[in-house]
């Protein structure tokens, strides 16, 4: 995948839709409607922007899927044409007192990825189409290149949006597929199905479920099944150089774990990694993402690749203070002093309270021979970092105060968790809550040896496991960390717990590092 600044994550395009659809809905209880029908939480969709969200039926299965937009006066739903009909006819046996009425709007639709110059009321509304900011308008703008259709497909796979027919149907639940993450709210309230699929959520999740496979070479691979140990481990959906998108059994299913794939006649390794590849996607993380890649340009000595960087970062985020500073500093080092000048005026006016605004430009003045005008930079300056070192001040008094309040909870939590003890000397929420207040007052032996007691007392504790390795490592026992991280892993995953999952592998990974083993 592309990463400079060509690449569609980083520029804009544009995509005219011939295979999708619009729908227009219309009528006072439009929202009401839809929020009960509907997977994702309507009601926190801001005007004028759109998510992804399904359809299921009575069982749970997926009936459709598609971006429903909230606009001031209506709704709109974008969808493949294949699922058109199917959307309508869905709904509409479902209105029946409801003042709802849906109409296929009959007109271009155009979709324009980040379009940062581009003016909002030319949009009809905003959404994140395969993980990057997009909008869609009827209109076309001439100037803006066409997308790239294999870096698109590519951004696609790479961050698990299905595509109806292909990647689900009417057969799966939403749970079997990524729209379980970016398609539904379980908090949202009722919706047609919702009993079944939050059932399968709290009940270990998925059996099978699409993540990446990091390979070491990007040898082409048959989209196939394939097994671990003998043991039906899943299906290989897509390839994009060394890295597959596959449905994974849960058991597997632990980010950073390495794994030995049988496919047909031979076996290979691979990484687990979880959608979506990309994750920086909102325009503030694509940003922070460009101004890092120009800080490493900077630091090759490519200067101009690396103002490049800078300057795209602040288009997509006009407020990104230490691009501004960034540019200036760069300009300064070339000796171009007042363009560095302009920049840190630029500064101010996103950060006013920047003192190195004013430190760069007292030395950029000093360079041009301005003196008079140095000196009162410098002096705003100093006023300026008074008021700085007031806030700093100010934290380190509110963290003082968070400890306080911190430790006086710990202290309050020992005395409930021995109270409970005393009753029953094996209740296991009471030990393993011990060893936590042991392990945050740095007491790791003692942490140690509660829970140790957690574990033998119920071997399918998830999060003591975790505890307890990271209590082992701070007593400097790796060989014994490593021992109970492994055991951790494997019971976490087949329970489904994956947070605590994840970590002890994240930890275990690194003590192999450190080991020097691979």
């Amino acid at each position: 995948m592309k990463s400079v600044l060509t690449s569609l994550r980083f520029s804009p395009y544009k995509k005219e839709l011939i295979d999708w659809s619009l729908i227009q809905i219309k009528g006072k209880d439009r929202e009401s409607f839809f929020q009960g029908q509907v997977t994702n939480d309507l009601s926190s969709l801001e005007i004028g922007s759109a998510h992804l969200t399904s359809r299921l039926n009575r069982g749970g299965k997926l009936q459709s899927f598609f971006y429903l937009a909230r606009i001031q006066d209506c709704l709109y739903i974008l969808c493949p044409k294949i699922l058109e009909e199917i959307i309508i006819l869905d709904f509409n046996k479902f209105i029946i007192m409801d003042d709802v009425e849906l109409s296929v709007i009959k007109r271009l639709l155009y979709l324009f990825f980040n379009p940062l110059k581009i003016n909002k009321d030319e949009f009809l509304f905003s959404l994140v189409f395969n993980g990057i900011n997009a909008a869609i308008s009827f209109y076309d703008i001439d100037h803006l290149p066409e997308v790239n259709e294999i870096e698109l497909e590519e951004i696609r796979i790479l961050n698990g949006y299905p595509i109806w027919g292909k990647d689900i149907n009417e057969s799966n639940f939403i749970n079997d597929s990524f729209l379980n993450q970016i398609a539904i709210s379980y908090k949202k309230g009722c919706f047609l199905g919702q009993e079944t699929v939050a059932k399968i959520q709290n009940n270990r999740g998925a059996a099978y479920y699409p993540v990446l496979l990091k390979l070491e070479s990007d040898q082409v691979v048959p989209l196939i099944n394939f097994s671990i140990d003998n043991i039906k481990a899943g299906k290989i959906n897509y390839q994009v150089n060394n890295y597959l998108q596959a449905n994974l059994m849960r058991d597997f299913r632990v980010e950073g774990k390495t794994l030995e794939l049988e496919i047909g006649d031979y076996k290979i390794k691979a990484v687990v990694s979880y959608l979506p590849y990309f994750k920086n996607q909102t325009y503030k993380e694509i940003s922070s993402e460009l101004y890092h890649l120009g800080v490493n340009e900077f630091q090759s000595s490519n200067i101009e690749s690396a103002m490049n960087f800078m300057i795209r970062a602040i288009e997509f985020d006009p407020e990104y203070s230490d691009a501004y500073e960034s540019v200036g500093v760069i300009l300064g080092r070339n000796e171009n002093y007042q363009e560095a000048i302009n920049w840190m005026e630029k500064l101010l006016l996103v950060n006013p309270s920047s003192v190195m605004a004013h430190t760069n430009k007292s030395l950029y003045l000093m360079k041009l021979g301005k003196i008079e005008e140095a000196e009162a930079e410098k002096a705003k300056a100093t006023v300026k970092s008074f008021s700085v070192f007031g806030e700093e001040s100010k934290n380190k008094k509110r963290i003082e105060e968070e400890k306080k309040k911190k430790n006086e909870d710990i202290n309050r939590r020992e005395m409930m968790f021995n109270q409970v003890l005393e009753i029953d000397p094996e209740d296991t929420i009471a030990l393993f809550g011990l060893g936590d207040v042991y392990y945050f007052r740095e007491k790791y032996f003692e942490s140690v040896n509660v829970l140790e007691k957690v574990v033998v007392l119920d071997e399918k504790y998830s999060a003591a496991y975790l505890l307890l390795g990271k209590a082992l490592e701070a007593l400097g026992n790796l060989e014994r960390a490593e021992q109970v991280y492994k055991k951790g892993i494997d019971i976490a995953s087949k329970r489904g717990d994956m947070m605590p999952a994840n970590e002890m592998q994240t930890k275990l990974n690194q003590l192999i590092m450190i080991s020097g083993r691979t």
